[in-house]
């Protein structure tokens, strides 16, 4: 990257990024009128084809004119400095190279996007005489419409005009040229406008307050409202006071009518504001909490690891008091006046985390996840680009927050660094936040730290090699035990009948009742939702399926619906079986909806929740349930995954792990590793405070290994075993791994295209090549999938081995017979 302003006469030229899938840069001619206001990192509007504008990044600026095309001018600058740092363009670089993407991928995932503008095609009217009166009735509402709007878009226009076919009426009148086409940029971001009131002139002004007295004292409703402002003002003790309109208005249960007569008799004024919406903390700030001695101790140790390392692991037991840790981190690094990145793997993990953290920091902590409105996060942005004092010290986010514009970041921290949701898998870029921050960090020459109770292989293998530092928290912060773990042996309890609607054992029912009748909150963990994965008709045995995907349709009790968690298709459930009109239909599993349905059967007195998907689609909702369940006002609280990712909760006994054997038995070489993860991570939500908790856990196979160093909290031995199998099997971290993707509508093409590709791939490179294969979902969204594993053992050069995919690929999808392929490659896909 070059990074020169234009100073001569010699012409102008930008590469720059546009936010789509192409692998090169494009070179535009910067207008000389323009030359001394465009800069490395600033948006640039710019031509793709004929009509079609974008908005482009500056990559570079140089004087080499492009030799196989003629440049085409760039037509405006839209900043006045640059919205992206040299760092994060070098970060976008490795991210398109490592993760096998294009930077404009990568550009359309980091920016938000009301900073990506777009033209839209808009129909306009000819400008030629057009007589209106030869028109059918149709083509003059349509002509009309467009003619009042100057110019709209053909689905704005079709929820205008709903009552007949807008599109093929649309056609007709653009071939007889009664419409025309054109591009039009449109803006999305728009700063917030708050009104606000104050008086005109200053009130020390004392003959300015005796004739506003005068013109209201005859009028008691505007002497009233007169009188209560000037009280406000005095009590604010700013000279410079104003209120919103809205708080006026309720705050001197006035109408908005008494408001406008004092405005136009020039007492109070309006004035049109810029306001953030992003929420503000106005608490007083309070001292963060003393460390225990050994907390103490592992801060000491990090800070001295971080003398001879980049990365340290925290590597500490459930309830060990991490947070603290950060926290007394975060205070070391913001004296020094550094920017600090705090990255969670879950929203839900934000919203307890950011209370503690503002209390201690304020308004030097910022959010930034994908709750957040686009303009919520765009402010987020702006503010980390501003040199005011305003500027976040400290962003708390999920994986996306990586992609913001730090200038002084000094520290990231990955809490829960194992876990799987840190991954990127659709669209692309498919990366790593967990990698990308540790990347991120080297380029601002940053420190990091991952923290987490059960790190992933891959992290304490690299502890292994020396690649990180460890730092050990073995006790829990209150001094308290690490939970009892109880394994049921579901075999025996189905032999023994002791099982309650084939959910339950009696077992978790009677340590369930004990928990309730000592007041304790219980959470029972099940890791799907929906009320059934599976209705099958038991005369014929039809079972529902998705028209998309080749996948069964999930039964929502709640909505009454079958759908697809692929794709999003939705079906009505019917009574009877849609093939033969059975009314014989048999529920094949279990989920969230279901478990919560039988609870309530069971304690109908008890408050009873779930934590899902399908119940935290809302901004707040994460906030609303996690704040009700702190507050003791659930009972139990039925969850998925996103209940095993560090919530703290203080009151709770009893956590109940319905089917261990369905985290054990998925096919995939980690599942092990990520079963021991979320069972030890759901059962450290147990016994947090004064009293040691209990894990019950149901299995089938109750005498598993993994179960046995889950019930031991035996981490080391886990890790070891796993660490052996993956070496006899040559799998991570022993070997590096890259899935590529080969799909098409047509089956037979995506089995060709599939087999041609892993034959020369096999051929070319050392690399072992395992497939192509059908995934367990052979079919997603109307498109059928092969996948082809690529292991590249230590010894093999990574770099040329992707070199040669990338070109395989290019040279074989180019081909007449396979060009509709659509390809991708997925690197650590795991």
């Amino acid at each position: 990257m070059e990074n020169n302003i234009h100073t001569g006469a010699v012409p102008l030229y930008a590469d720059v990024i546009l936010p789509l899938a192409v692998p090169l840069l494009y070179t535009y001619s910067v207008p000389q009128d323009i030359s001394q206001n465009i800069f490395v990192g600033s948006r640039v509007l710019v031509q793709l084809g004929n009509r079609k504008m974008y908005t482009a990044i500056v990559y570079s600026l140089h004087s080499n004119k492009p030799t196989v095309y003629q440049a085409k001018p760039i037509d405006s600058v839209l900043d006045t400095f640059p919205i992206v740092t040299p760092i994060q363009l070098q970060l976008w670089d490795w991210i398109a190279s490592y993760y096998m993407c294009t930077r404009g991928e990568v550009m359309k995932a980091a920016l938000p996007a009301g900073l990506k503008l777009e033209s839209e095609a808009m129909l306009y009217c000819n400008s030629e005489s057009i007589d209106t009166s030869q028109l059918p009735a149709n083509e003059y509402l349509i002509y009309s419409t467009v003619h009042d709007s100057q110019g709209i878009t053909v689905d704005a226009l079709q929820k205008a005009v709903s009552s007949f076919a807008v599109a093929r009426t649309v056609h007709v009148m653009l071939q007889n040229k009664i419409l025309i086409t054109g591009e039009k940029v449109i803006q999305t971001y728009k700063p917030k406008i708050e009104t606000r009131i104050r008086f005109v002139h200053d009130i020390a002004d004392k003959t300015f307050v005796n004739t506003a007295f005068e013109q209201v004292v005859k009028a008691p409703k505007q002497m009233e409202l007169f009188t209560k402002m000037l009280d406000l003002h005095i009590k604010s003790k700013n000279p410079n006071f104003s209120i919103t309109k809205k708080e006026l208005l309720a705050t001197t249960n006035t109408s908005h009518a008494i408001v406008q007569e004092l405005i136009k008799k020039h007492i109070l004024i309006e004035c049109n504001t810029t306001v953030s919406r992003l929420q503000d903390y106005s608490d007083e700030v309070q001292q963060a909490k003393a460390l225990t001695e050994g907390q103490q101790e592992a801060m000491g140790q990090i800070m001295q690891s971080f003398q001879s390392f980049d990365t340290c692991l925290l590597h500490g037991v459930t309830a060990s008091g991490k947070t603290e840790l950060y926290i007394e981190l975060i205070q070391h690094y913001v004296a020094q006046h550094k920017q600090v990145l705090y990255i969670l793997p879950e929203i839900a993990l934000t919203t307890q985390i950011i209370q503690r953290l503002q209390k201690v920091f304020g308004k030097s902590v910022g959010v930034y996840h994908s709750r957040f409105s686009d303009n919520e996060r765009i402010e987020v942005w702006n503010n980390l680009l501003s040199e005011t004092a305003e500027q976040y010290q400290i962003i708390l986010g999920v994986r996306s927050s990586i992609f913001l514009p730090f200038k002084q970041l000094g520290l990231v921290i990955i809490d829960e660094e194992h876990e799987t949701s840190l991954k990127q898998y659709d669209p692309a870029p498919r990366y790593n936040a967990r990698d990308t921050a540790v990347m991120l960090a080297k380029f601002h020459g940053a420190k990091t730290l991952l923290g987490s109770a059960t790190p992933c292989l891959e992290t304490y293998y690299n502890v292994l090699q020396k690649k990180y530092a460890l730092v050990e928290l073995t006790q829990r912060y209150t001094q308290v035990e690490l939970p009892e773990i109880r394994i049921v042996d579901m075999a025996v309890a189905h032999k023994q009948k002791r099982m309650y609607n084939k959910l339950f054992s009696k077992d978790l029912i009677t340590y369930i009742d004990a928990a309730l009748r000592e007041k304790q909150q219980i959470i029972l963990f099940q890791n799907r939702r929906g009320f059934t994965p599976l209705i099958q008709c038991a005369d014929c045995g039809h079972v529902p399926h998705c028209k998309h995907c080749d996948v069964s349709l999930t039964y929502h009790k709640y909505s009454n619906s079958l759908r697809c968690h692929y794709c999003g298709y939705s079906i009505t459930h019917t009574p009877t079986c849609v093939a033969c009109g059975s009314n014989k239909q048999e529920y094949l599993g279990y989920g969230t909806e279901q478990i919560q349905d039988v609870l309530k059967e069971i304690y109908p007195d008890k408050s009873i929740a779930r934590m899902d998907l399908d119940t935290t689609r809302g901004k707040y909702a994460y906030h609303e349930l996690i704040e009700q369940f702190e507050q003791r006002s659930i009972d139990i609280l039925i969850g998925t995954q996103m209940i095993t990712k560090g919530l703290d909760f203080e009151n709770v006994g009893l956590v109940g792990i319905l089917s261990a054997d369905s985290i054990l038995n998925i096919p995939d070489f980690r599942a092990f590793e990520r079963g021991f993860h979320m069972m030890v991570q759901v059962a450290g939500r147990a016994g947090r405070s004064t009293k040691q908790g209990l894990v019950v856990i149901q299995s089938y196979n109750a005498q598993h290994h993994i179960l046995q160093f889950v019930r031991n909290h035996d981490y080391h031995s886990c890790m070891q075993n796993q660490m052996n199998d993956r070496y006899t099997f040559s799998y991570p971290p022993f070997v590096r791994l890259i899935r590529v993707c080969i799909k098409h509508k047509e089956k037979d093409t995506c089995v060709r295209a599939a087999q041609a590709f892993a034959q020369k791939i096999r051929v070319a490179t050392p690399a072992i090549v395992l497939g192509p294969e059908f995934p367990v979902i052979p079919k997603l969204q109307t498109y059928f999938i092969q996948e082809i594993l690529i292991k590249i053992p230590r010894a093999v050069s990574v770099e040329k081995t992707k070199e040669y995919i990338q070109h395989t690929a290019q040279i074989l999808f180019t081909q007449s017979n396979f060009k509709s392929i659509q390809w991708y490659a997925n690197v650590d896909p795991y």
